[in-house]
């Protein structure tokens, strides 16, 4: 299980749903009550099970005037998350599709811009995971294996840019080999 600190709190992956699982629920509240305009509240209301003001928040964050391509691409895949949380995949997918496109409108050779992008190769590998699960679940198995395949080929994409940029943390390369892992095993009963 890989993990990683955020606001001051350890969070851990679930190995199984590839969801955040927040040791400390007190701490991060109250880092996301003394924050509330910290753009990375998005992220940990979301984690908290705030969704409906996890989705406020990053559309507001969105909103902020000046923000670069890559500022934006990280916002609005903090929102798409939320949206991905709320099963709201299709939606979630366009947003991650979206910040995928502004990740290279600075300089797509760019350190920041390869290591945003890659987020969003494994945000929307988790997004199609889970996806793929509510269409095996709704008795659709062609879609659910479409996406499965689609989910397994981001995972592998971000684990590979991690790896090589030399800028992710280790707790992040790990995420997305465990990431891989998981889909890998292709076990659409999840």
């Amino acid at each position: 299980m890989s993990s990683f600190e955020a606001a001051g709190t350890r969070i851990s992956i679930d190995p199984e749903t590839l969801r955040e699982i927040v040791l400390d629920p007190a701490a991060l509240t109250e880092w996301c009550a003394a924050h509330p305009t910290d753009p990375r509240a998005v992220a940990f209301l979301r984690m908290l099970g705030r969704l409906d003001e996890a989705a406020i928040a990053g559309r507001q964050a969105l909103e902020a005037p000046g923000l670069s391509p890559v500022m934006r691409a990280v916002r609005r895949t903090r929102y798409a998350h939320v949206l991905q949380w709320q099963g709201a995949f299709v939606a979630a997918e366009e947003q991650l599709d979206l910040a995928a496109e502004e990740t290279g409108l600075e300089d797509p050779t760019s350190p920041s811009s390869l290591s945003a992008l890659a987020s969003v190769f494994q945000h929307r590998a988790t997004c199609r995971f889970e996806h793929a699960l509510a269409e095996q679940r709704d008795q659709r198995p062609r879609a659910a294996g479409r996406l499965w395949e689609a989910a397994l080929e981001d995972a592998q994409r971000a684990q590979y840019m991690r790896e090589r940029l030399g800028v992710a943390a280790e707790g992040v390369i790990e995420s997305s080999r465990q990431t891989v892992r998981r889909l890998e095993r292709r076990d659409l009963d999840g």
